[in-house]
């Protein structure tokens, strides 16, 4: 909590947030002086209007929401929300708050991927009521009934709340310390993590958001984010009712299967406000035809946030020079930095501001200082600046070996103090082991979060240069290389236990997965290697949703270990890109030429179907073609979510829209899938004729 001499709220100017301890005060406030503020809308497929909520109507649906609640639990309860993405997660949201409840948002389980990401929420959080809808909940009945018959779950569905019954909503004693929400860490499957948020700290990070991004009454948003975690959650979701302002949103399949219905709705609707992380606008480059954008005007969008992993200069460069031409200039542009563990947002600059672009010396970086250069010089690298600190927020650039705050021109670990930093994971009683709690000498009274990011300051502007932790980032989601790890040493038994190193390394300027990974002796003279680089591949595209570079089988004890037998992920990593580690066969994502372009006919036969879908396998996930077999599992080639959204636009263009990614992403084969198309293609025919 801030003093109260320091307090945002103290003579703000809108009422709304002046006397408000929590987001409920926001709404209701605005309920009852602007009952027909439209706040929120949902583009159910990124152009049809499928929903349209006021203030009044949220303030409503989400009492009810909370009377049901309250029937079954008490304040303080943890609330998981099984939803898919649209507006009865939005007001069941607000629903846990205004019950009191702790909102405990997840992506319900899929049929082709484990569940045990939401199992490990569930126990972590110690919950037994779960708000989802009626459809989630029959998957889950047919696909997880076993799994979750050992959990004590009361399951509301959203479907059974009658909305009529809001007025006998009671209202709970809220303290804006109280907790609003647990945010599990995205990518975390092996061990999750609750971040703690209060409700005073979803206002905080609301009013941070606000000031830094420039919102007003008009503004208007445009989000794609997941609104399960952090970026899309309180990034945008909260950011409506709480400025009083409209927030549009839509799936974020839609912009993955298809960005230019993300810009051509910011045009329509005339947002102000957008934007994702770095792999959001490399997507819109390369995916987007500039003849898709006919009459599209961007002109009206003042700030394209960019945040969530590191901030390419290169990307936000190619992002205004392809769209230039439709009103996009550098200066919209808005590189920021944040995580969970800060509620969302550390640094920002200032809106309209030129974007800040360094030039440093590689060579000094690498020993840990910052040395300004031109880009003649023969060994250099960019670097985007991410603004400054807000409020109460204090960002130190420490050693991280000393605990000393490094110097003006060093490199150092980014450590966070302020109001909006967490104050810690959930059932985590020893903050400092995660990284909370944290003192300086010369700063005693205040406590930090050490993020484990390396950077430095020029002035009060804070750029990234690295991580210190192993985590990963690819395609703003967060992995930990303990979970690789965790499912690959399960996937087949020829894999030590606990003797492997996941680590990402830059491939054409992506950030991509590698894995080394010891093998049993029993195993070593005869490797079925083939099946290993098969299983591997299909276990992180179906639990990961990702595709992995390389993988490297070491011989049993070679993996670089601490004296106290902990695994150097970063020697290992070393090790690859110096090709010292002890290799015994491995496997790499090859270049490969682009033929696919022959094998467009007019009408789709078994044949063609079968030779295109091998050919699209073999060119986009860069396997050899004598490893491809037509009864195996697409998603044993490492098909990843964005691919499998690459694949159904480019089969659809191909051969007609009969394919949906659903068919992609479950256990399907080449040849199940030619079927399946087939027979929906002779259905769709018959019913043309018609």
């Amino acid at each position: 909590m801030m003093s109260p001499d320091t307090d945002f709220r103290t003579n703000h100017p809108d009422p709304a947030i002046a006397g408000s301890r929590s987001m409920v005060d926001v709404i209701r406030y605005r309920a009852a002086k602007e009952p027909d503020l439209v706040v929120f809308k949902f583009l159910d497929d990124g152009v049809q209007l499928s929903e349209t909520i006021t203030m009044q109507l949220l303030d409503q649906k989400a009492r009810a929401v909370a009377e049901k609640l309250q029937q079954t639990g008490q304040k303080g309860d943890r609330v998981v929300l099984l939803f898919p993405p649209g507006m009865d997660y939005i007001i069941s949201l607000f629903g846990c708050f205004y019950a009191g409840m702790v909102a405990v948002p997840a992506y319900p389980p899929r049929r082709n991927r484990s569940s045990n990401r939401v199992f490990r929420i569930i126990e972590d959080a110690g919950i037994s009521l779960c708000l989802t809808t009626a459809q989630v909940l029959k998957d889950i009945e047919r696909n997880f009934a076993a799994d979750f018959a050992n959990h004590h779950i009361w399951w509301i569905t959203y479907e059974e709340i009658d909305l009529a019954r809001f007025n006998l909503w009671i209202a709970p004693d809220l303290d804006e310390d109280d907790l609003a929400l647990l945010q599990y860490t995205s990518g975390s499957t092996g061990e999750p993590k609750g971040v703690m948020i209060s409700h005073f700290q979803i206002l905080y990070n609301s009013e941070t958001i606000g000031r830094s991004f420039g919102f007003s009454k008009a503004s208007v948003g445009m989000n794609w984010l997941p609104i399960y975690h952090d970026m899309g959650l309180i990034g945008t979701i909260m950011q409506g009712p709480y400025f009083g302002f409209l927030s549009i949103t839509m799936p974020p399949m839609v912009f993955l299967q298809d960005p230019a219905k993300w810009l051509k709705a910011i045009s329509a609707h005339k947002a102000t406000i957008a934007g994702g992380p770095n792999f959001a606008y490399d997507h819109c480059v390369n995916k987007v035809e500039l003849s898709q954008l006919d009459g599209v005007d961007l002109s009206s969008i003042e700030t394209f946030f960019c945040g969530a992993e590191p901030v390419r200069r290169q990307t936000l460069e190619a992002f205004v020079e392809k769209f230039s031409n439709h009103g996009v200039n550098i200066r919209q542009i808005y590189p920021c930095y944040g995580m969970a563990e800060t509620v969302l947002i550390v640094t920002g600059g200032i809106k309209g501001s030129a974007q800040r672009f360094v030039v440093l010396d590689q060579q000094a970086l690498n020993r840990g200082n910052v040395v300004v250069v031109n880009e003649q010089h023969a060994d250099h690298i960019h670097f985007t600046g991410c603004g400054h600190c807000w409020l109460d927020t204090r960002v130190r650039i420490v050693n991280p070996e000393t605990g000393v705050p490094s110097g003006a021109n060093e490199v150092g670990e980014i450590w966070i103090s302020g109001s909006g930093v967490s104050r810690g994971y959930w059932g985590r009683a020893n903050g400092n082991e995660w990284g909370f709690g944290y003192r300086l000498a010369d700063e005693p009274e205040r406590e930090y979060f050490r993020s484990g990011d390396l950077g430095f300051m020029i002035g009060e502007e804070l750029f990234i240069t690295g991580r210190i932790k192993d985590l990963m980032i690819f395609r703003g989601v967060n992995v930990y290389p303990t979970d690789v790890e965790f499912l690959v040493q399960r996937a087949h038994s020829s894999l030590r236990q606990n003797a492997g190193a996941a680590f990402s390394v830059m491939v054409d300027g992506e950030e991509r997965l590698v894995l080394v990974q010891e093998v049993e002796r029993s195993s070593m003279h005869n490797l079925p290697s083939e099946a290993i680089f098969s299983v591997v591949r299909q276990v992180i595209a179906q639990e990961l949703e990702l595709s992995i570079y390389a993988i490297l089988l070491l011989r049993p004890g070679s993996l670089p270990l601490t004296s106290s037998g902990k695994i150097q992920r970063r020697v290992a990593k070393y090790g690859y890109l110096t090709g010292n580690l002890q290799v015994i066969e491995s496997w790499q994502q090859a270049a490969t030429a682009d033929n696919l372009s022959a094998f467009v006919p007019h009408t789709p036969t078994p044949d063609h179907l079968r030779e295109w879908l091998t050919q699209w396998i073999h060119q986009k996930l860069h396997i050899p073609l004598n490893e491809i077999e037509a009864d195996k599992q697409i998603t044993a080639y490492g098909l990843d979510s964005l691919a499998a959204v690459s694949l159904e636009s480019e089969i659809n263009n191909h051969f007609g829209n009969y394919w949906h990614i659903s068919m992609f992403m479950m256990d399907t084969s080449i040849n199940q899938l030619v079927i399946e198309g087939m027979r929906i293609y002779t259905e769709e025919s018959k019913l043309e004729k018609n």
